[in-house]
């Protein structure tokens, strides 16, 4: 019998673990792009970061199917992952929105980087940022009856695509407000190298998380490399969401002749379908597999 994807965890979860993933990653880069002095690029990242993450929960929504079964699965954080990512999600949009709001838009002035206020904000929603990174890959990992998504490598693999995506959306989005507020282009060198790092030990995190699952989950990872996922794999994922982006950025940080502009669009652009497709394929290729009851064998004397 041929192995088919799961259908339970469904593509509104991927865009949940994705929007949540991207938007954390983009505030993170935003916040170390101002302190490392490339304010219009830093700012345009944290910016971004929070409507993202507000939004994400529109798809746990959505896959919930009514308003009520949200609330139900908010209300319980000493049991239920659901709801303890939503307090670190609550937290990064209340924190990181005073942050950007007081800074950035549409009261600049308010905050600066030297105020001991926005030192306090900025470290809150740097934590809870950080944690929703990590938190999409808890999620899934906690379930025990889909030995692929058990893997200790899934928080730091999401972590590595939350930072790379969140590059990407910088990428796209700093043209265009660039273009549309009439300002001069930001420079984005900095994360085009940093982004190139991410990429080449993300696609090293993934094979050793597939070599890490490969003896308890054959199905799964079959199903990646030569089953029905594999062209969405390899060709989707690893050739167009990871290696050619980076080949774009690489081109663009050593050749001139290169648009800064074109590339930035083309590279995040690919950056966010990567992003989108690694939760897709983890979520596809998590076949459930019985619980099997261990109990102590014994053998009664004289049989």
């Amino acid at each position: 019998m041929e192995t088919v994807p799961q259908r339970v965890w469904r593509w509104q979860i991927a865009a949940y673990l994705f929007l949540a993933g991207a938007g954390a990653g983009a505030f993170l880069v935003g916040v170390a792009g101002l302190r490392l002095g490339h304010v219009l690029a830093g700012q345009i990242g944290m910016t971004l970061g929070v409507p993202v993450v507000a939004g994400s929960t529109l798809f746990l929504i959505l896959d919930l199917g009514t308003p009520a079964k949200f609330m139900a699965a908010i209300l319980h954080p000493g049991t239920s992952w659901i709801s303890r990512g939503f307090v670190i999600l609550s937290g990064l949009i209340i924190f990181g929105g005073l942050l950007v709001a007081l800074s950035v838009w549409p009261f600049g002035g308010v905050l600066t980087p030297a105020d001991t206020a926005y030192k306090l904000l900025e470290v809150l929603a740097f934590v809870c940022a950080l944690a929703t990174c990590i938190y999409t890959g808890i999620l899934i990992g906690v379930v025990v009856s889909r030995p692929f998504w058990n893997n200790p490598l899934l928080p730091f693999l999401f972590l590595l695509s939350a930072l790379s995506t969140g590059i990407g959306g910088v990428f796209l989005v700093t043209p265009i407000a660039s273009a549309v507020l009439g300002l001069r282009n930001a420079s984005t060198e900095f994360l085009t190298w940093a982004d190139i790092v991410l990429v080449i030990t993300e696609a090293i995190a993934v094979y050793l998380y597939l070599t890490v699952v490969a003896d308890r989950a054959p199905e799964s990872v079959y199903l990646l490399v030569r089953g029905r996922l594999a062209g969405m794999f390899w060709g989707g994922f690893l050739i167009a969401g990871l290696a050619l982006p980076a080949l774009i950025e690489y081109a663009a940080a050593t050749q001139p002749a290169v648009s800064q502009t074109a590339a930035m669009l083309v590279a995040g652009a690919l950056l966010l379908v990567g992003g989108f497709l690694l939760r897709l394929l983890i979520l596809a290729a998590g076949i459930r597999t019985p619980l099997v009851a261990r109990a102590e064998f014994r053998v009664r004397p004289g049989i």
